[in-house]
Protein backbone atom coordinates (compact mmCIF):
# COMPACT_ATOMS: atom_id res chain seq x y z
CA UNK A 1 0.00 0.00 0.00
CA UNK A 2 1.43 3.07 -0.86
CA UNK A 3 -0.40 5.21 1.69
CA UNK A 4 -3.48 5.72 3.81
CA UNK A 5 -6.19 7.80 2.22
CA UNK A 6 -9.53 6.86 4.33
CA UNK A 7 -9.84 7.01 7.96
CA UNK A 8 -11.32 3.19 7.28
CA UNK A 9 -7.80 1.84 5.79
CA UNK A 10 -6.63 2.99 9.19
CA UNK A 11 -8.72 0.90 11.06
CA UNK A 12 -8.58 -2.08 8.87
CA UNK A 13 -4.68 -1.56 9.57
CA UNK A 14 -5.42 -1.57 13.07
CA UNK A 15 -6.30 -5.15 12.80
CA UNK A 16 -4.18 -5.79 10.57
CA UNK A 17 -1.43 -5.08 13.19
CA UNK A 18 -3.21 -6.95 15.49
CA UNK A 19 -3.88 -10.10 13.80
CA UNK A 20 -0.63 -10.14 12.36
CA UNK A 21 1.91 -8.91 14.78
CA UNK A 22 3.02 -11.37 17.21
CA UNK A 23 4.28 -8.77 19.51
CA UNK A 24 1.22 -6.53 19.25
CA UNK A 25 -1.14 -9.31 20.65
CA UNK A 26 1.58 -10.07 23.08
CA UNK A 27 1.74 -6.90 24.76
CA UNK A 28 -2.33 -6.72 24.46
CA UNK A 29 -2.49 -10.45 26.04
CA UNK A 30 -4.07 -8.66 29.39
CA UNK A 31 -6.18 -5.60 27.49
CA UNK A 32 -9.71 -5.90 27.55
CA UNK A 33 -10.64 -2.20 27.57
CA UNK A 34 -13.03 -0.50 24.93
CA UNK A 35 -11.11 2.39 23.52
CA UNK A 36 -13.36 4.93 22.11
CA UNK A 37 -12.23 7.46 19.56
CA UNK A 38 -13.60 10.74 18.27
CA UNK A 39 -13.08 12.63 15.39
CA UNK A 40 -13.88 16.24 15.77
CA UNK A 41 -14.52 17.43 12.31
CA UNK A 42 -16.84 14.59 11.44
CA UNK A 43 -18.05 14.13 14.80
CA UNK A 44 -17.52 10.39 13.96
CA UNK A 45 -16.88 7.94 16.68
CA UNK A 46 -15.09 4.61 16.88
CA UNK A 47 -14.98 1.66 19.25
CA UNK A 48 -12.27 -0.42 19.61
CA UNK A 49 -12.78 -3.89 21.13
CA UNK A 50 -9.74 -5.83 22.25
CA UNK A 51 -10.22 -9.29 23.66
CA UNK A 52 -7.17 -9.81 25.29
CA UNK A 53 -5.12 -12.05 22.74
CA UNK A 54 -8.41 -13.64 21.23
CA UNK A 55 -9.28 -11.46 18.77
CA UNK A 56 -10.03 -7.40 18.34
CA UNK A 57 -13.42 -5.77 16.43
CA UNK A 58 -13.77 -2.08 15.76
CA UNK A 59 -17.13 -1.01 15.16
CA UNK A 60 -17.23 2.31 13.14
CA UNK A 61 -20.05 5.25 13.76
CA UNK A 62 -20.05 3.26 17.42
CA UNK A 63 -19.42 5.14 20.94
CA UNK A 64 -19.23 4.21 24.38
CA UNK A 65 -19.59 6.84 27.10
CA UNK A 66 -18.22 4.46 29.62
CA UNK A 67 -14.93 3.13 27.72
CA UNK A 68 -11.93 4.04 30.20
CA UNK A 69 -9.90 5.24 27.33
CA UNK A 70 -10.91 7.96 25.58
CA UNK A 71 -8.93 9.40 22.82
CA UNK A 72 -10.06 12.78 20.28
CA UNK A 73 -8.09 13.42 17.19
CA UNK A 74 -8.97 16.91 15.65
CA UNK A 75 -9.76 15.38 12.67
CA UNK A 76 -9.85 12.48 10.81
CA UNK A 77 -6.70 13.85 8.72
CA UNK A 78 -4.64 13.62 12.03
CA UNK A 79 -5.13 9.70 12.19
CA UNK A 80 -4.43 9.18 8.30
CA UNK A 81 -1.38 11.60 8.66
CA UNK A 82 -0.31 9.40 12.34
CA UNK A 83 -0.03 6.41 9.70
CA UNK A 84 1.18 7.78 6.97
CA UNK A 85 3.94 8.32 9.53
CA UNK A 86 4.03 12.16 8.17
CA UNK A 87 3.20 13.24 11.55
CA UNK A 88 4.66 11.81 15.09
CA UNK A 89 1.97 11.07 17.91
CA UNK A 90 4.21 13.23 20.17
CA UNK A 91 3.96 16.34 18.12
CA UNK A 92 0.47 15.45 17.31
CA UNK A 93 -0.35 15.44 21.45
CA UNK A 94 1.92 18.29 21.74
CA UNK A 95 0.11 20.37 19.15
CA UNK A 96 -3.17 19.57 20.55
CA UNK A 97 -4.43 17.56 17.64
CA UNK A 98 -5.00 14.28 20.13
CA UNK A 99 -6.42 14.46 22.95
CA UNK A 100 -6.38 12.11 25.99
CA UNK A 101 -9.38 12.25 27.39
CA UNK A 102 -9.40 9.21 30.15
CA UNK A 103 -7.16 6.44 30.45
CA UNK A 104 -4.46 5.22 32.14
CA UNK A 105 -0.58 6.05 30.91
CA UNK A 106 0.07 2.23 30.99
CA UNK A 107 -3.11 1.72 28.96
CA UNK A 108 -1.85 4.11 26.14
CA UNK A 109 1.82 2.78 25.79
CA UNK A 110 0.51 -0.32 24.76
CA UNK A 111 -1.81 0.93 22.55
CA UNK A 112 0.73 2.89 21.06
CA UNK A 113 2.21 -0.20 18.75
CA UNK A 114 -1.79 -0.64 18.28
CA UNK A 115 -2.28 2.16 16.39
CA UNK A 116 0.82 3.86 16.00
Amino acid sequence: MTGFKEIEECLEEIKNRYNNNEKVRKKLARYDDPIQIKFLDTEREVLILVNKDEGIEIKDNSGDDTAPVKIEFAGEEVMINLFNKELGAVKAYSDGKIKIIEGSIRSLMKLRSLMF
